[in-house]
């Protein structure tokens, strides 16, 4: 049945399907209430999910400045040390 529901047969009410759909559209949807449906899904918010890929990225591009980084990336000095000698 769920092959067959449209944006229409959504439950009213339930203001952040609606939005969910909204966003990644109705097949993405389906397919997560296949996965997920019934349960409680949490969802990191950006800056969480990316944390990682920035701090490999101060690593790799660390030359020695930490001001210079620290203001590349927006965040303190301590920071970038942090980050930097973080084994």
């Amino acid at each position: 049945m769920l092959d067959y529901l449209t944006k229409d047969d959504l439950p009213d009410g339930v203001i952040d399907v609606v939005d969910v759909v909204e966003v990644i559209g109705m097949d993405a949807f389906k397919s997560l209430v296949k996965f997920a449906g019934g349960s409680n899904l949490y969802i990191p918010n950006e800056s969480s999910l990316v944390k990682g890929a920035r701090n490999r990225m101060i690593r790799e591009s660390f030359d020695g400045d930490y001001k210079k980084v620290s203001r590349k990336f927006g965040i303190s000095t301590a920071q970038v040390r942090n980050i930097v000698n973080y084994k």
